[in-house]
């Protein structure tokens, strides 16, 4: 190999003399590992007589390489640098580039090269982890740790500010040997956040179900679900009903039955014999979405509605013709509650009730209309419900409920057949090639414990497994539920959650990372995010006084937003503010759930990594260990949507109308989460 000397016979450097000074460079100079300092002794030239073989023959190569190029001149003409009026450059010292010795190049790569200033020469060897990307991090920071206390060197310790948040001066610092074991403890468990894949990477679709299998399995899980109905429940109604701009509107508190399912009976407290209101249901109501609504100081309600829909045809001509079908809605009642679990119970009753009515109330004025643009919509929504285990997520018990809906503008009357994945039909299909819909999944799902409208025959359905109905004029109805298994071996992400009670101080910490086994996170361009996930940390009653705080309109609830400060509010009677941190959304304690709930819009985030985890932290100093409850509740519940997919994995295979082709078919997917993870002690 080669080797080249650079030599420099220019007497000066950018128009400027050399000349010896020993002023300092400027802070702002900064040079390579290999820079050449000015205290260091001069390096002379080492071409000479007596040079070895090889600085000849490097020499030798150099003089060939100037001959070669006899056409390029030798002498440039001396570019004069403008004198400078702002300062004075020649007390500044140069850097002599005569003594640079060109070193030979190896593979091609040039003989220079600049070293990366933000790159951490220790971890230079460290390998990255296919499975958890932060345990080469944790081994590196313990192998400088214990390196610190070889040699005697102490430093303060504190809180990891890439797993919490961000360190701040007035943050939580845990110098106390046993509180530092006990976060070294959940740092080790976040170590060993080894999230598998159960199923094959390189198997697309899901196995279909045994049929097989007893339906006994089913039976035990029944439990899992809504909350069972009552006789009645204690609810507030929203007083005046109607809007007053005149007077105000408050919640009074009232009692409301159900009778014989069909009748919603309102009294003015529990044991009363007469209602002071009571109204039938009808087809045409619906149950609206839950929200909460602000109530009084100590926080929200949940209320709840129940409209009657009623639809009408629309033609538009911008911003070009089409025909809609546009919905009205009618308040009938306004209900809400305190109590969550009532909350649900109410809707469930409500939402069955609407089911089992009749078919025959249909009002036949509008059967035989005529529409411009006949189309059916059927909406599948499965609700899942589950028990996880503590550390590794794993399901112990789950449930799946599907509900499938239907909406249809059909001009007189037609049956209609609705086709889906039922594994006890597989291969035995009979369709038209125009009745076929799309589907996403080629898994065969069993149906357990079906029930049905009472529009749709239920003998056919039993000898040729056909969903056979005759659907309600414009109106939105659920057609039948079915319960069915989870279709995933994981849930969308893995949540551990580590709880400490240390005298009068609590700690509680959680980790929220998505899981790669589950089927939709394994490509990223079809991912289907969470939305709305919402995270429930159940607080004792004891407790709620050091969450609150005064404000100008009355008590507010401590808020948690990304990277704010760890306290808030003025000092407490029982001690210390709680700190609460999370990396993503927002945490504060809400006394609809009588929880400290975590929300976040969406997972995974835009603007995070796929395995980037996420944190919650709470910090709490009670003011004596006597309010420390001998019990706790043991587990975090969990809610969040995922639109467009499927938890039981039921398609619908196809829609038949019978002597109509020029009807238009919709289908929509969603799916909502609800279960419970138990605490890591």
């Amino acid at each position: 190999m080669e080797a080249s000397i650079w030599q420099l016979n220019n007497t000066s450097i950018n128009g400027h003399d050399e000349s010896a000074t020993t002023a300092r460079f400027p802070s702002w100079v900064t040079f390579d590992d290999n820079e050449v300092n000015s205290t260091s002794p001069i390096i002379t030239s080492p071409v000479k007589e007596e040079s070895s073989p090889l600085s000849e023959g490097a020499t030798t190569a150099t003089t060939q390489v100037i001959d070669v190029n006899t056409s390029i001149p030798l002498s440039f003409k001396k570019r004069e640098r403008p004198k400078s009026t702002l300062s004075d450059f020649s007390k500044v010292q140069k850097l002599d580039l005569s003594s640079i010795i060109l070193v030979p190049s190896v593979g091609g790569t040039p003989p220079w090269s600049a070293t990366n200033p933000f790159l951490d020469v220790s971890l230079k060897d460290v390998q990255p982890s296919p499975i958890n990307p932060f345990s080469s991090f944790f081994e590196e920071r313990d192998r400088r740790t214990q390196g610190n206390s070889l040699s005697g060197n102490s430093s303060k310790k504190q809180r990891d500010s890439l797993l919490i948040l961000h360190q701040e001066s007035d943050s939580i610092s845990f110098n106390e040997p046993s509180t530092h074991l006990r976060h070294r403890d959940a740092i080790e468990q976040l170590k060993q956040l080894h999230i598998g894949d159960p199923d094959q990477l390189n198997i697309l679709s899901l196995p279909d179900d045994d049929p097989t299998i007893s339906t006994e399995l089913y039976n035990t899980l029944s439990t899992l679900g809504p909350p069972q109905q009552k006789d009645g429940w204690p609810m507030m109604l929203r007083i005046p009903e109607k809007k007053n701009i005149m007077s105000s509107r408050h919640w009074g508190p009232i009692y409301v039955k159900l009778k014989d399912r069909r009748y919603v009976q309102l009294f003015y407290e529990k044991g009363l014999e007469k209602p002071f209101k009571e109204f039938k249901l009808e087809i045409n109501h619906e149950v609206s979405e839950p929200k909460l609504q602000n109530y009084d100081e100590n926080g929200r309600i949940h209320s709840v509605r129940i409209d009657r829909i009623t639809y009408k045809e629309k033609k538009k001509y911008q911003p070009k013709p089409a025909v809609s079908h546009i919905a009205e809605k009618e308040q009938v009642i306004k209900l809400g509650t305190t109590n969550y679990n009532d909350f649900l119970s109410f809707i469930r009753a409500v939402q069955d009730s609407l089911m089992d009515l009749p078919a025959s109330s249909t009002d036949l004025s509008t059967v035989g209309l005529n529409y411009q643009e006949q189309e059916i919509t059927v909406d599948v929504k499965d609700e899942f419900y589950g028990i996880l285990a503590k550390g590794d997520n794993r399901i112990l018990q789950h449930n799946v409920l599907t509900r499938v809906y239907v909406l249809s503008f059909l001009s007189g009357l037609a049956e209609c057949r609705l086709g889906l994945n039922d594994i006890l039909i597989k291969g035995n299909e009979i369709v038209l090639r125009q009745d076929i819909m799309p589907t996403t999944t080629t898994k065969w799902i069993q149906l357990n414990d079906c029930h049905f409208h009472s529009c749709v025959d239920e003998e056919a359905f039993a000898s040729a497994r056909v969903i056979m109905f005759n659907p309600l004029d414009a109106c939105r109805f659920e057609l039948m539920r079915f319960r069915s298994v989870f279709s995933e071996k994981t849930m969308p992400f893995t949540l551990r959650v580590t709880a400490s009670v240390n005298g009068a101080e609590v700690e509680l910490q959680s980790w929220l990372m998505m899981s790669p086994g589950f089927s939709s996170n394994r490509d990223p361009l079809s991912q289907v995010p969470c939305e709305n996930v919402m995270i429930r940390y159940p607080v004792p009653h004891k407790w709620v006084k050091n969450f609150r705080r005064d404000s100008v309109l009355g008590e507010k609830s401590l808020k948690a937003k990304v990277n704010k400060t760890a306290s808030f509010g003025s000092t407490s009677v029982s001690g210390s503010e709680p700190a609460m941190r999370v990396t993503l959304g927002t945490a504060k304690y809400e006394h609809a759930f009588n929880s400290i709930v975590w929300r976040i819009n969406r997972l995974p985030d835009k603007n995070s990594a796929a395995g980037h985890p996420h944190c919650f932290f709470c910090h709490l100093e009670l003011g004596s260990d006597r309010e420390v409850p001998s019990h706790f509740v043991r587990y975090v519940d969990v809610d969040f949507d995922m639109p467009a997919s499927s938890a039981s994995k039921a398609a619908v295979r196809s829609i038949s109308v019978e002597g109509k082709t020029d009807v238009r078919k919709w289908v929509n997917y969603a799916a909502h989460y609800n279960y419970k993870v138990w605490l890591n002690n």
